[in-house]
């Protein structure tokens, strides 16, 4: 039984005041929330939230009012269960220390923006919730795999992750990491790496540019599926190494849809690794058929799904979910 049916009786009773709770940043008409494929709200979704250990919200990652939904989820979250943690895919676990030195107040935001190597739209659409988490004093965890470690299995494949030194293996998760993985992620990965890619190697997985012929320079299959495997790998691990050390502490963890859409990804790889773990997933999309979406295409997508009207910058689509 799924978290989210479990706890569906209870929510009158689990639920926040609405006065005690924080204003939202989103609009209601903007949004709108199933459990599955039945309507749901915001407080039953974040009554089941308060429930788990792991609060997975999979995004795109250009989806401007998804970045307002994940910032409203943290701080009615947080408002709840004060006992919270952020893990973010979009910092590498080799800048933990400079995350760690910012949030504590020690280095400004420049000298963190310089040597933490964020995203391009950081500060449009992720320090909010970094700078919600440093007033609140909360972690962050910087989960993914650095960059030149993917870049090497793409090339090469995971076996070349063996030959690296020590303090390397430091930032990367038990090696040899599994493969084995759910049949319906193992034809999602085939059908994107099988065609060409609007970037070159190496680089962060764009949309894919269907029915052309995979350049020659560019990495096998399956050096790609093993790479994305190594992505989610390393978020998985770093999510449960973070819990280990703090316990008591839920995290909010916050990544690419492609990572855990369908309970695949790092979702499949946590439940492997820790059975008993409560997981509760969310996805955020934006439909171009809203408010009329035809809900039954995201059926068995998240534990709760939040779909939105198309953001006026993006398109309808809020642009392709990067691996």
């Amino acid at each position: 039984m799924n978290l989210w049916t479990m706890l569906a009786a209870c929510v009158s009773l689990a639920g926040m005041n609405p006065a005690q709770q924080p204003p939202s940043a989103v609009d209601s008409k903007d949004y709108l929330v199933f459990a599955q494929q039945s309507a749901s709200s915001f407080e039953a979704m974040i009554a089941a939230a308060a429930e788990a250990d792991v609060i997975v919200i999979g995004e795109l990652h250009n989806h401007k009012l998804g970045h307002a939904l994940k910032l409203d989820i943290l701080r009615v979250l947080y408002a709840r269960y004060p006992k919270l943690a952020l893990s973010l895919e979009m910092f590498e676990r080799d800048v933990q220390l400079v995350l760690n030195e910012y949030l504590a107040g020690h280095i400004t935001e420049q000298h963190f923006l310089q040597s933490s190597r964020p995203w391009p739209n950081y500060r449009t659409d992720y320090r909010p919730l970094v700078e919600f988490c440093r007033e609140n004093r909360l972690p962050v965890v910087a989960a993914n795999t650095p960059r030149r470690y993917v870049n090497i299995v793409s090339r090469k494949g995971q076996e070349a992750l063996k030959d690296l030194p020590r303090e390397s293996k430091a930032f990367l998760p038990r090696l040899p990491y599994s493969m084995d993985i759910p049949a319906g992620y193992a034809r999602q990965l085939d059908e994107i790496f099988g065609a060409s890619h609007d970037q070159p190697s190496g680089g962060q997985t764009g949309a894919v540019s269907g029915g052309q012929a995979r350049p020659t320079n560019m990495p096998s299959p399956e050096n790609m599926k093993q790479a994305q495997g190594l992505w989610d790998e390393t978020m998985a691990d770093a999510i449960l190494k973070f819990r280990r050390a703090n316990r008591g502490r839920k995290v909010v963890q916050v990544n690419g849809a492609m990572h855990s859409d369908s309970w695949y990804g790092l979702v499949d790889r946590l439940r492997k690794a820790s059975p008993r773990l409560k997981i509760a997933l969310i996805t955020i999309k934006p439909d171009p058929a809203f408010p009329g979406v035809a809900i039954e295409k995201y059926a068995q997508t998240a534990d709760f799904i939040l779909l939105t009207r198309p953001d006026p910058t993006t398109g309808e689509s809020g642009g392709a979910a990067a691996p």
